[in-house]
């Protein structure tokens, strides 16, 4: 009997189903508290997402309104446009290479947060800067930084400006090219060349290393940036191919190995080159800041200007240099197709535009000038009378072609381009004769032919460019931007803003 009542003790298990139901209780109290805890950390975090989502967009704005500013600034430039001469759009602040500063405007508020816009200056550029906005609300802040630059789309701010081209390789030949060159060769098919150089060429030189000693007296001198911790003059000389291939074989190369220690720029500042390189050098000779990989940055921003062109009021723009000029009678123009540095004096014109010389090689130009009925422009040297000196600010428009085998330069030193000429044409130009000095610039819609050593100070923009193998030079001038001539067409200034979104 004792044994049985200890083992019924054993058995008893009365309270065991509420202490189970005390432990459960607790597990689901434990859940429930965290489920709670997780909402709760789920709410904050998604309202905290909300307000930096507002406060990139608010950011974001403060970008726009950032480049706004710096559109304007360029847009509305009395002289040369610059981001780094201490005023942006009427503010005066800048520049700064070293830290940002604050763009100071009256009002920053937008949907109930705030923004702040800064800037910082690129050392040596007054076209490149930093643009750093943050947006807050609510105590919640994001921060985007920006790297924009201006382009400009104007034809004249290239030492060589090459069209659409239709015939392969657009640029050929031994040339030393000193200053920026953009190719379009949207004519070209896929594996054409734009450009295929040979020998000693080299395009995009960034200096006047190469330019003789009487022409350097004549034009400004270049400017200067800091590069390598050295201040040396530049052209800030850039590369554009939209399309086609560039070949480069033997010595010829793109800018040059820096050297230290001199007071010139050997590097080009950028190449955009989007279907690559060739030859048997290729991209191994390419010296740039920015590498050789990266693509055409301008989209289809930039055109060729054509003469056929509507424009405003008149059938094409060649139409509006007929109206707008002094057009030469038949007379006149056949002195014009026989000029050379003995020509008899001659003064033809009108207010609209005039032309003359004074028989002793000088000659003086103004305005618009045009030549009609397909008449050629012809400047050839008599004996040993080679050069023609001349004044002015002057476009001539010729309907023929233009052969210029004489030396054609403003007089005096630091005379161009104050003193400027330009020349188009719906066909083409030549330069065929050797140890000729050109200055001026030269539009021929069809193509440029320079096969000797002639030296040409200014710009050319053509489809098509056959550069021989004598190595003609062609050096841009930076300050022919700011002296445009009458009547040259695609003068009108027009920007291209680049941005790259770095960081956000």
């Amino acid at each position: 009997m004792r044994g049985k009542r200890v083992l019924s003790g054993l058995r008893n298990e009365k309270g065991s189903l509420l202490l189970v139901t005390y432990f459960v209780v607790a597990i689901l109290l434990g859940i429930g508290a965290a489920f709670l805890m997780l909402v709760s950390s789920e709410s904050r975090i998604a309202e905290r997402q909300r307000l930096t989502t507002i406060a990139f967009h608010i950011a974001e704005a403060g970008v726009e309104k950032g480049l706004y500013e710096l559109k304007q600034d360029f847009i509305n430039a009395s002289g040369m446009p610059s981001w780094s001469d201490g005023d942006i759009n009427g503010y005066s602040i800048g520049p700064d290479t070293a830290d940002f500063y604050t763009i100071p405007y009256s009002s920053t508020s937008l949907n109930d947060g705030t923004y702040l816009v800064e800037l910082k200056n690129v050392a040596g550029s007054s076209d490149d800067i930093w643009i750093r906005s943050t947006g807050t609300i609510s105590g919640v802040s994001h921060t985007i930084s920006i790297y924009t630059k201006m382009v400009s789309l104007s034809s004249w701010e290239y030492a060589i400006f090459a069209g659409s081209g239709a015939t392969g390789t657009m640029i050929n030949g031994v040339v030393d090219i000193r200053g920026s060159v953009i190719v379009l060769g949207d004519g070209l098919a896929d594996g054409d060349y734009a450009m295929d150089l040979g020998g000693t060429a080299e395009i995009v030189g960034n200096n006047y290393n190469t330019l003789d000693a009487g022409l350097l007296a004549k034009v400004p001198p270049l400017p200067t940036t800091t590069f390598n911790g050295e201040v040396v003059e530049t052209l800030n000389a850039e590369l554009r191919v939209k399309k086609g291939l560039v070949g480069l074989s033997g010595a010829s190369s793109v800018g040059e190995i820096d050297v230290s220690g001199n007071s010139v720029k050997e590097t080009v500042d950028a190449v955009y080159v989007t279907d690559g390189w060739g030859g048997n050098q290729g991209a191994n000779q390419v010296f740039s800041d920015n590498g050789s990989a990266q693509a055409y940055d301008l989209e289809d921003a930039m055109a060729f200007p054509s003469l056929s062109d509507p424009y405003p009021g008149y059938a094409d723009y060649q139409d509006y240099l007929k109206n707008t000029g002094y057009v030469l009678t038949a007379a006149e123009a056949a002195t014009l197709a026989n000029l050379n540095p003995n020509t008899p004096a001659f003064a033809y014109g009108d207010a609209n535009g005039s032309i003359s010389m004074d028989g002793a090689g000088n000659l003086a130009i103004d305005g618009i000038v045009y030549l009609d009925n397909d008449a050629d422009l012809v400047l050839n040297k008599d004996g040993t009378a080679k050069t023609v000196t001349y004044t002015g600010s002057g476009s001539i428009l010729v309907t023929g072609n233009v052969h210029i085998d004489a030396s054609l330069v403003t007089a005096g030193n630091n005379s161009f381009p104050t003193n400027i000429m330009g020349i188009m044409t719906p066909k083409n130009i030549s330069f065929t004769d050797s140890d000729l000095d050109v200055m001026g610039l030269f539009y021929a819609e069809n193509s440029v032919i320079a096969q000797k050593q002639t030296d040409i100070v200014g710009t050319i923009v053509s489809n098509y460019f056959d550069m021989g193998t004598n190595v003609p030079a062609i050096y841009q001038v930076p300050e022919v931007a700011n002296n445009l001539p009458p009547g040259l067409i695609g003068a009108d200034a027009r920007w291209y803003m680049v941005v790259a979104w770095l960081k956000s």
